[in-house]
């Protein structure tokens, strides 16, 4: 009997202890959803954002500039430039503009980040970007007030500049005329360029009597330097680097032909593409390499994994430099 009489003394102390923890934590909730609230009442005012532009989905869209084009559906590919700031510090949660990387304190955490416009497949990201993306058209661009609600849960609202660049219906069609006028603009054919389902040209060659190229089996050490090909603009450029050792305090690249990963050395991905061409080579080569999205890294692209973000995008030509250091033969 007093042993039963403990235990209901036990469970009445363990009772009223979660009520006074859930009270606690309740008025905490409260607390933060409040602060949360006047922190966007505070931007909607200063920057005379009414009610009325409130949307359906609980996100403010302001249209800075209407597009002419097409608006995004589920499963189309969008290329947009933007900008994203939490409310309260103003400081930057993410972006693709170069111009504010001196700003973006998180900027550390992403070794590989690749500024410039950001291609990805519509209707996956956080329901505020979705929900903005679905009342623009191509070519306009929009500030979105995002509450953490419609984004990631931590009671910490956001701002969005977005400006929607392109909507692909079709990636692959898309990437298939992208990679035609780079290799239009670079003088490239699909015949005495062509090796192995990629386009491949000699920049430099020390020896032009000397044809003993790498074989299988051989060591090869080599510099390269990794590059995206875009057709965003007026015209392709192939100017934004998402992988080197070229240039930038590495080691060179040593691998064996005909193995599936380096010896040694830092490569991200080392794509079928650049791997299979490896016996075009010489000592002292420098080569350039188109490779078109299947012999890339296909329609997956290149995501990384630790901080959750992307280097190379789906249904993506890329161009390697390489320069070629050393050519040990098998038997050595």
């Amino acid at each position: 009997m007093v042993r039963l009489t403990m235990i209901l003394r036990n469970l009445i102390l363990l009772v009223i202890l979660m009520n006074l923890v859930s009270g606690c934590l309740n008025n905490e909730w409260q607390e933060k959803e409040q602060h949360e609230k006047d922190l966007i009442q505070a931007y909607l005012s200063d920057h005379g954002i009414t009610e009325e532009q409130k949307t359906e989905g609980g996100i403010y869209f302001v249209e800075e500039r209407a597009g002419t084009g097409i608006t995004p559906v589920k499963d189309d590919y969008v290329v947009i430039n933007y900008v994203g700031r939490y409310i309260e510090d103003n400081e930057i949660h993410e972006t693709s503009y170069d111009s504010l990387s001196e700003d973006w304190a998180a900027l550390d955490y992403y070794t590989y980040y690749v500024f410039g416009p950001l291609k990805f497949k519509y209707g996956y990201s956080i329901a505020g970007i979705n929900e903005g993306l679905s009342l623009m058209k191509e070519g306009g661009k929009a500030t979105l007030v995002v509450p953490s609600d419609k984004a990631y849960y931590d009671f910490n609202p956001l701002v969005y500049e977005i400006e929607l660049i392109k909507v692909i219906k079709d990636p692959i069609d898309y990437e298939k005329s992208v990679w035609k006028e780079y290799m239009a603009v670079k003088g490239y054919d699909t015949i005495t360029t062509a090796y192995k389902d990629i386009y491949y040209k000699e920049t430099f060659t020390p020896d032009p009597n000397d044809q003993n190229t790498a074989a299988t089996g051989d060591t090869i050490i080599f510099w390269f330097t990794g590059r995206l090909v875009d057709g965003f603009g007026p015209e392709v450029t192939d100017e934004r680097v998402f992988d080197a050792n070229k240039d930038v305090d590495e080691d060179p690249i040593r691998y064996k032909i005909g193995e599936s990963k380096a010896i040694s050395g830092q490569i991200l991905g080392f794509p079928d593409g650049l791997r299979t061409a490896m016996d075009t080579l010489r000592t002292g080569t420098h080569a350039t390499y188109v490779l078109p999205y299947s012999t890339a890294f296909g329609e997956d692209g290149l995501f990384s994994t630790n901080y959750g973000y992307t280097i190379v995008p789906e249904y993506q030509t890329v161009v390697y430099e390489i320069v070629v250091e050393d050519i040990r033969p098998g038997s050595k």
